[in-house]
């Protein structure tokens, strides 16, 4: 294994390619006037609504009836923003501004002094499992959004000393292939990759403190 002033130069090497990439990105702004959400939805407490900056809007039909998230990137710039319906019925149930953004890894920063992280499907997955206690999570928008793009998108957890990553998606069979379909691309970037399995039709946005306590203390053993 390399020694740890290795390993500390290697991340300082990334954190510069990081600077370099981001440079001459200035953020994107949401055309609406944005109202916090001051309340909780799906289960998601309010308190933690407010600290992932969602909000609702008011004018064009597209964007109201939505809750929305500004996604930013490792130095704090808004890159997109995605709305999920209010309504289980609601067409189309996610919404991203502006269209056909591509989506990073979310969030990109994590809690100091992180090794590991888990990798869900979306956002709401994520804000379940943070909500309960687990800070080290993020979500990909999407199991097939790493295949193509895995060195770019991960490359803000290497330089954040990331070292292992638990895939956890949902408990059928489109989740499991996935899973094993991302688990050699994220081992080729250098990380060490576990697949965490649910049972069957068990969704990770779904599921309750004590399953979350369980994998809280499985992941740090």
């Amino acid at each position: 294994f390399p020694s740890h002033d290795t390993l500390s130069v290697k991340v300082a090497k990334l954190k510069n390619k990081l600077k370099d990439l981001y440079v001459s990105y200035n953020g994107v702004d949401f055309p609406e006037t944005k109202i916090p959400y001051n309340k909780s939805f799906r289960g998601i407490s309010a308190q933690l609504l407010r600290e992932f900056d969602a909000f609702y809007c008011q004018g064009r039909e597209e964007y109201t009836d939505r809750v929305w998230f500004p996604i930013k990137d490792i130095r704090n710039r808004v890159v997109s923003y995605v709305g999920r319906h209010t309504m289980s019925s609601g067409n189309p149930r996610y919404l991203v501004y502006p269209s056909g953004s591509s989506m990073p890894v979310y969030p990109e920063m994590l809690p100091e002094k992180a090794s590991s992280i888990i990798l869900v499907e979306g956002i709401f997955d994520m804000l379940n499992l943070y909500d309960k206690g687990l800070e080290n999570v993020i979500c990909a928008f999407g199991t097939n959004t790493l295949q193509n793009e895995a060195k770019s998108k991960l490359l803000p957890f290497k330089a954040q000393g990331i070292t292992h990553i638990y895939l956890l998606f949902d408990g059928d069979e489109a989740g499991r292939k996935a899973s094993q379909t991302l688990k050699p691309i994220i081992e080729q970037e250098g990380f060490l990759v576990e697949i965490i399995n649910l049972p069957d039709d068990t969704d990770p946005g779904e599921l309750d403190q004590e399953d979350v306590r369980s994998i809280a203390e499985y992941i740090t053993k």
